[in-house]
């Protein structure tokens, strides 16, 4: 769509984030949307998005996420 506002992961490279984390990212002033793939096994240090809110929707196998204390 030449010209359009929209987006879409086509054509985007994935980046490691974390080591066994990798992510495929697009994002606008107020949105961002990321495609993100965990290799099995993989532990993230707990951290917090201050600033923003994380919704995840897992498409495929499981994980198990800590919210708050």
């Amino acid at each position: 769509m030449a010209g359009s506002p929209f987006s879409t992961f086509n054509g985007k490279e994935r980046f490691a984030i974390f080591d066994g984390v990798e992510l495929r990212a697009i994002a606008g002033d107020q949105v961002f949307l990321g495609s993100v793939t965990y290799a099995p096994g993989t532990t993230v240090a707990r951290h917090s998005h201050e600033h923003t809110e994380q919704v995840m929707l897992i498409v495929e196998g499981s994980l198990t996420m800590t919210i708050g204390d």
